[in-house]
Protein backbone atom coordinates (compact mmCIF):
# COMPACT_ATOMS: atom_id res chain seq x y z
CA UNK A 1 0.00 0.00 0.00
CA UNK A 2 0.87 3.74 -0.41
CA UNK A 3 0.37 5.49 3.01
CA UNK A 4 0.93 8.87 3.43
CA UNK A 5 1.62 9.13 7.16
CA UNK A 6 0.89 13.11 8.92
CA UNK A 7 4.57 13.10 10.59
CA UNK A 8 6.26 10.01 10.92
CA UNK A 9 9.26 10.97 12.38
CA UNK A 10 8.56 11.61 16.04
CA UNK A 11 7.80 8.92 18.62
CA UNK A 12 4.06 7.83 17.42
CA UNK A 13 4.81 8.49 13.86
CA UNK A 14 8.14 7.01 13.74
CA UNK A 15 6.93 4.01 15.23
CA UNK A 16 4.46 4.45 12.56
CA UNK A 17 6.57 4.84 9.72
CA UNK A 18 8.96 1.76 11.16
CA UNK A 19 5.67 -0.43 11.40
CA UNK A 20 4.76 0.41 7.65
CA UNK A 21 7.83 -0.36 6.15
CA UNK A 22 8.17 -3.48 7.87
CA UNK A 23 4.54 -4.78 6.35
CA UNK A 24 5.84 -4.13 3.15
CA UNK A 25 4.09 -0.51 2.18
CA UNK A 26 5.39 2.50 0.50
CA UNK A 27 5.18 5.51 2.80
CA UNK A 28 4.89 9.02 2.05
CA UNK A 29 6.04 11.35 4.98
CA UNK A 30 4.74 14.68 5.34
CA UNK A 31 6.24 16.95 8.20
CA UNK A 32 8.16 20.27 8.10
CA UNK A 33 11.67 18.82 8.20
CA UNK A 34 12.86 20.06 11.74
CA UNK A 35 12.42 17.20 13.55
CA UNK A 36 13.94 13.33 12.64
CA UNK A 37 14.56 14.74 9.21
CA UNK A 38 17.78 12.27 9.19
CA UNK A 39 15.35 9.75 9.53
CA UNK A 40 13.90 7.06 7.07
CA UNK A 41 16.09 8.44 4.07
CA UNK A 42 14.43 5.11 1.94
CA UNK A 43 11.53 6.79 2.04
CA UNK A 44 9.67 9.89 0.07
CA UNK A 45 9.91 12.98 2.32
CA UNK A 46 7.41 15.77 1.30
CA UNK A 47 7.83 19.24 3.48
CA UNK A 48 5.25 21.58 4.39
CA UNK A 49 3.20 22.66 6.90
CA UNK A 50 0.15 21.16 8.56
CA UNK A 51 -1.90 24.24 8.01
CA UNK A 52 -1.13 24.05 4.09
CA UNK A 53 -2.00 20.80 2.61
CA UNK A 54 -0.84 22.51 -0.92
CA UNK A 55 2.25 20.14 -1.31
CA UNK A 56 -0.10 17.08 -1.32
CA UNK A 57 -2.71 18.12 -3.96
CA UNK A 58 -3.35 16.30 -7.02
CA UNK A 59 -1.38 12.95 -5.24
CA UNK A 60 -3.52 10.00 -3.75
CA UNK A 61 -2.63 7.15 -1.48
CA UNK A 62 -4.10 4.16 -0.44
CA UNK A 63 -4.38 5.35 3.07
CA UNK A 64 -3.68 8.37 5.34
CA UNK A 65 -2.56 7.83 8.90
CA UNK A 66 -2.69 11.41 10.85
CA UNK A 67 -0.64 11.72 13.72
CA UNK A 68 -0.12 15.36 14.12
CA UNK A 69 -3.69 16.92 13.91
CA UNK A 70 -4.44 19.08 16.70
CA UNK A 71 -6.88 21.99 14.94
CA UNK A 72 -10.96 20.80 13.70
CA UNK A 73 -9.13 23.20 10.52
CA UNK A 74 -6.59 20.83 9.32
CA UNK A 75 -8.45 17.68 9.60
CA UNK A 76 -10.84 19.29 7.25
CA UNK A 77 -8.60 20.52 4.82
CA UNK A 78 -7.31 16.32 5.21
CA UNK A 79 -10.38 15.22 4.54
CA UNK A 80 -10.31 16.62 1.43
CA UNK A 81 -7.02 14.39 -0.15
CA UNK A 82 -7.32 11.95 -2.68
CA UNK A 83 -6.88 8.70 -0.04
CA UNK A 84 -8.97 5.76 0.20
CA UNK A 85 -8.95 5.51 3.93
CA UNK A 86 -7.83 7.68 7.12
CA UNK A 87 -6.59 6.90 10.09
CA UNK A 88 -6.23 9.50 12.68
CA UNK A 89 -4.87 9.99 15.76
CA UNK A 90 -7.36 11.31 18.59
CA UNK A 91 -7.18 11.55 22.31
CA UNK A 92 -9.23 10.39 25.30
CA UNK A 93 -9.72 14.03 25.47
CA UNK A 94 -12.07 13.61 23.39
CA UNK A 95 -14.51 12.76 26.07
CA UNK A 96 -15.70 15.86 28.14
CA UNK A 97 -16.19 13.47 31.27
CA UNK A 98 -13.01 12.39 30.73
CA UNK A 99 -10.61 11.76 33.33
CA UNK A 100 -13.15 12.45 36.26
CA UNK A 101 -15.12 9.50 34.96
CA UNK A 102 -14.94 6.02 33.18
CA UNK A 103 -15.42 6.32 29.49
CA UNK A 104 -15.87 3.48 26.85
CA UNK A 105 -16.05 3.81 23.42
CA UNK A 106 -19.44 4.73 22.85
CA UNK A 107 -19.34 7.68 25.34
CA UNK A 108 -20.42 10.72 23.86
CA UNK A 109 -17.47 13.63 22.73
CA UNK A 110 -17.15 16.80 23.00
CA UNK A 111 -19.61 18.91 20.80
CA UNK A 112 -18.90 22.71 21.41
CA UNK A 113 -16.25 23.69 19.11
CA UNK A 114 -13.34 26.14 21.03
CA UNK A 115 -9.61 26.46 21.21
CA UNK A 116 -9.08 23.64 23.83
CA UNK A 117 -7.41 20.17 22.97
CA UNK A 118 -10.04 17.88 23.43
CA UNK A 119 -13.01 19.61 21.97
CA UNK A 120 -10.38 20.35 18.61
CA UNK A 121 -9.81 16.69 18.21
CA UNK A 122 -13.37 15.78 18.58
CA UNK A 123 -14.43 18.46 16.35
CA UNK A 124 -11.22 16.90 14.05
CA UNK A 125 -13.13 13.61 14.42
CA UNK A 126 -16.28 14.72 12.82
CA UNK A 127 -14.90 16.85 9.97
CA UNK A 128 -13.33 13.82 8.77
CA UNK A 129 -16.21 11.44 9.18
CA UNK A 130 -18.18 14.19 7.37
CA UNK A 131 -15.82 14.14 4.58
CA UNK A 132 -15.30 10.47 4.13
CA UNK A 133 -18.18 8.56 5.91
CA UNK A 134 -17.27 4.57 6.45
CA UNK A 135 -13.47 5.23 5.79
CA UNK A 136 -12.38 7.04 8.62
CA UNK A 137 -10.99 4.98 11.95
CA UNK A 138 -10.43 7.30 14.75
CA UNK A 139 -8.21 6.26 17.39
CA UNK A 140 -7.99 7.94 20.44
CA UNK A 141 -5.61 7.12 22.25
CA UNK A 142 -4.43 7.01 25.97
CA UNK A 143 -1.07 7.28 27.49
CA UNK A 144 1.58 6.18 25.19
CA UNK A 145 5.45 5.25 26.40
CA UNK A 146 7.88 3.49 24.75
CA UNK A 147 11.53 4.24 23.07
CA UNK A 148 11.94 7.79 21.78
CA UNK A 149 8.95 8.93 23.84
CA UNK A 150 9.21 12.80 23.49
CA UNK A 151 7.34 13.82 26.43
CA UNK A 152 9.19 11.74 29.06
CA UNK A 153 6.66 10.51 31.73
CA UNK A 154 7.63 6.75 31.66
CA UNK A 155 11.44 7.17 30.67
CA UNK A 156 11.39 10.02 33.66
CA UNK A 157 10.59 6.92 36.20
CA UNK A 158 13.03 4.79 34.52
CA UNK A 159 15.56 7.36 34.92
CA UNK A 160 14.70 8.21 38.10
CA UNK A 161 14.89 4.81 38.93
CA UNK A 162 18.10 3.85 37.61
CA UNK A 163 20.18 6.37 40.18
CA UNK A 164 18.23 4.22 42.91
CA UNK A 165 17.87 4.66 46.67
CA UNK A 166 15.11 5.85 48.28
CA UNK A 167 12.49 6.64 45.65
CA UNK A 168 9.42 9.22 46.51
CA UNK A 169 6.21 7.45 45.17
CA UNK A 170 2.36 8.54 44.73
CA UNK A 171 -0.55 7.23 45.90
CA UNK A 172 -1.46 3.15 46.27
CA UNK A 173 1.00 0.88 45.05
CA UNK A 174 -1.86 -1.13 43.81
CA UNK A 175 -3.63 1.66 41.68
CA UNK A 176 -4.23 0.29 38.21
CA UNK A 177 -2.74 1.73 35.23
CA UNK A 178 -3.10 1.92 31.37
CA UNK A 179 0.19 2.27 29.90
CA UNK A 180 0.25 1.40 25.33
CA UNK A 181 3.87 0.90 23.69
CA UNK A 182 3.51 3.15 21.39
CA UNK A 183 5.00 0.30 18.83
CA UNK A 184 2.23 -1.27 19.63
CA UNK A 185 -0.77 1.28 18.66
CA UNK A 186 1.42 2.06 15.54
CA UNK A 187 1.13 -1.78 14.07
CA UNK A 188 -2.57 -2.02 14.88
CA UNK A 189 -3.20 1.17 13.66
CA UNK A 190 -0.98 0.28 9.99
CA UNK A 191 -3.62 -2.71 9.96
CA UNK A 192 -6.69 -0.44 10.51
CA UNK A 193 -5.33 0.89 7.25
CA UNK A 194 -4.66 -2.02 5.67
CA UNK A 195 -7.95 -3.86 6.31
CA UNK A 196 -9.66 -0.42 5.70
CA UNK A 197 -11.29 -0.67 9.18
CA UNK A 198 -13.76 1.90 10.46
CA UNK A 199 -14.98 3.14 13.31
CA UNK A 200 -14.04 4.90 16.84
CA UNK A 201 -11.34 3.48 19.02
CA UNK A 202 -10.30 3.96 22.51
CA UNK A 203 -6.10 3.00 21.79
CA UNK A 204 -4.67 2.04 24.92
CA UNK A 205 -3.85 -1.04 26.85
CA UNK A 206 -6.91 -2.66 28.80
CA UNK A 207 -8.48 -1.18 32.27
CA UNK A 208 -6.20 -3.13 34.70
CA UNK A 209 -3.22 -4.22 32.69
CA UNK A 210 -1.27 -2.85 35.30
CA UNK A 211 -0.37 -1.08 38.88
CA UNK A 212 1.77 1.65 39.53
CA UNK A 213 3.52 -1.08 42.10
CA UNK A 214 4.60 -2.67 39.36
CA UNK A 215 5.75 -0.60 36.86
CA UNK A 216 8.64 0.78 39.41
CA UNK A 217 9.85 -2.62 40.27
CA UNK A 218 9.74 -3.52 36.42
CA UNK A 219 11.75 -0.43 35.94
CA UNK A 220 13.92 -1.63 39.43
CA UNK A 221 14.57 -4.83 37.32
CA UNK A 222 15.08 -3.32 33.91
CA UNK A 223 18.06 -1.12 35.47
CA UNK A 224 19.47 -3.51 38.01
CA UNK A 225 18.73 -0.70 40.83
CA UNK A 226 18.34 -0.50 44.44
CA UNK A 227 16.07 1.67 44.45
CA UNK A 228 13.48 1.62 47.14
CA UNK A 229 10.16 2.61 47.05
CA UNK A 230 8.65 5.10 49.27
CA UNK A 231 4.97 5.38 49.00
CA UNK A 232 3.59 8.55 50.08
CA UNK A 233 -0.45 8.69 50.94
CA UNK A 234 -2.18 11.35 48.70
CA UNK A 235 -3.49 13.94 51.25
CA UNK A 236 0.55 13.88 52.16
CA UNK A 237 0.92 14.84 48.38
CA UNK A 238 -1.83 17.55 48.34
CA UNK A 239 -0.56 18.85 51.81
CA UNK A 240 2.73 19.21 50.00
CA UNK A 241 0.94 21.07 46.66
CA UNK A 242 2.57 17.99 44.48
CA UNK A 243 1.03 18.92 41.07
CA UNK A 244 -0.38 15.79 39.56
CA UNK A 245 0.84 14.70 36.64
CA UNK A 246 3.46 16.74 36.12
CA UNK A 247 5.26 16.70 39.14
CA UNK A 248 5.67 12.94 39.55
CA UNK A 249 4.62 11.62 36.43
CA UNK A 250 1.48 9.27 35.71
CA UNK A 251 -0.21 10.11 38.85
CA UNK A 252 -3.48 11.34 39.02
CA UNK A 253 -5.49 11.81 42.35
CA UNK A 254 -7.99 9.10 42.73
CA UNK A 255 -10.65 11.73 42.52
CA UNK A 256 -9.83 11.52 38.78
CA UNK A 257 -11.69 8.11 38.66
CA UNK A 258 -11.87 7.54 35.11
CA UNK A 259 -7.64 8.03 34.36
CA UNK A 260 -7.29 4.18 33.71
CA UNK A 261 -10.56 3.39 33.04
CA UNK A 262 -10.86 4.06 29.30
CA UNK A 263 -12.81 1.01 28.04
CA UNK A 264 -11.22 -0.25 25.12
CA UNK A 265 -13.66 -3.27 23.89
CA UNK A 266 -13.97 -2.53 20.37
CA UNK A 267 -10.28 -2.00 20.34
CA UNK A 268 -9.41 -5.22 21.50
CA UNK A 269 -12.12 -6.72 19.01
CA UNK A 270 -10.02 -4.98 15.82
CA UNK A 271 -7.11 -6.92 16.87
CA UNK A 272 -5.34 -4.17 18.90
CA UNK A 273 -2.52 -5.69 21.30
CA UNK A 274 -0.04 -5.23 23.85
CA UNK A 275 3.29 -6.54 24.46
CA UNK A 276 4.60 -7.42 28.02
CA UNK A 277 4.89 -4.21 30.12
CA UNK A 278 8.25 -5.42 31.08
CA UNK A 279 9.20 -5.97 27.47
CA UNK A 280 8.15 -2.01 26.70
CA UNK A 281 10.18 -1.18 30.40
CA UNK A 282 13.70 -2.88 29.45
CA UNK A 283 13.27 -1.33 26.17
CA UNK A 284 13.03 2.32 27.82
CA UNK A 285 15.78 1.66 29.68
CA UNK A 286 17.96 0.53 27.15
CA UNK A 287 17.49 3.61 25.15
CA UNK A 288 18.41 5.28 28.09
CA UNK A 289 21.33 3.59 28.48
CA UNK A 290 22.23 4.38 24.80
CA UNK A 291 21.74 7.84 25.40
CA UNK A 292 18.06 8.56 23.69
CA UNK A 293 17.19 11.43 26.14
CA UNK A 294 19.64 13.14 23.61
CA UNK A 295 17.57 12.52 20.84
CA UNK A 296 14.78 14.73 21.97
CA UNK A 297 14.65 18.21 20.21
CA UNK A 298 11.85 20.62 21.24
CA UNK A 299 8.80 19.35 20.18
CA UNK A 300 6.07 19.00 22.39
CA UNK A 301 9.34 19.65 25.37
CA UNK A 302 6.31 22.38 27.35
CA UNK A 303 5.04 18.83 28.21
CA UNK A 304 8.30 17.16 29.84
CA UNK A 305 8.16 16.72 33.53
CA UNK A 306 11.10 18.09 35.33
CA UNK A 307 13.34 15.90 37.52
CA UNK A 308 12.81 16.88 41.29
CA UNK A 309 15.39 18.75 43.29
CA UNK A 310 17.52 16.67 45.57
CA UNK A 311 15.57 19.09 48.04
CA UNK A 312 12.09 18.72 47.07
CA UNK A 313 12.90 14.86 47.08
CA UNK A 314 14.35 15.12 50.54
CA UNK A 315 10.75 17.01 51.16
CA UNK A 316 8.46 14.47 50.28
CA UNK A 317 10.71 11.40 51.49
CA UNK A 318 10.05 12.88 54.56
CA UNK A 319 6.36 12.08 54.02
CA UNK A 320 6.87 8.91 53.30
Amino acid sequence: MRILILGGTVFLGRHVTDAALARGHEPTLYTRGLHGAGLFPEVEHVRGDRADLTPLRGRSWDAVIDTSCYRAAHAEAAGQLDVGHYVFVSTGNAYPTWPDEPVDEGTPTWTTVDDGYGPQKAAGERALQAAMPGRVACVRAGLLVGPHDNVFRLPWWVRRVAAGGPLPAPGDPGRSLQLIDARDLAGWMVELAERRTAGAFNGTAPIGQTTFGEVLDLAIAATGSDARPRWIDEPALAGAGVEPWAELPLWMPESAAGTWRMGTARAQAAGLRCRPLAETIADVAAWLRDGGERELGDWRAEHRPAPLSAAREAQLLALA
